[in-house]
């Protein structure tokens, strides 16, 4: 299972959701669309726009914080 995760600075909800990825020790990719434009291309390009976007294998599986979805991956 591969999990990568688009946040931005200053985003309560990638915060929140990135802390319940640890507690649960699920490893992710993370890409901050402030700090690198392709991200941020890569990000819209999902069709979502609420931080953080979180993909499993490619697929689009959360949109902002949704702790019940992430929970759900252990």
């Amino acid at each position: 299972m591969k999990i990568t995760v688009y946040t931005k600075n200053k985003c309560s909800q990638c915060l929140m959701s990135k802390h319940v990825l640890n507690d649960l020790a699920i490893s992710y990719t993370e890409k901050n669309v402030d700090t690198n434009e392709k991200f941020m291309d890569e990000a819209k390009a999902t069709g979502y726009k609420s931080m953080p976007i979180i993909l499993k294998d490619g697929q689009v599986i959360a949109s902002g914080f949704m702790p019940d979805v992430l929970n759900q991956l252990e």
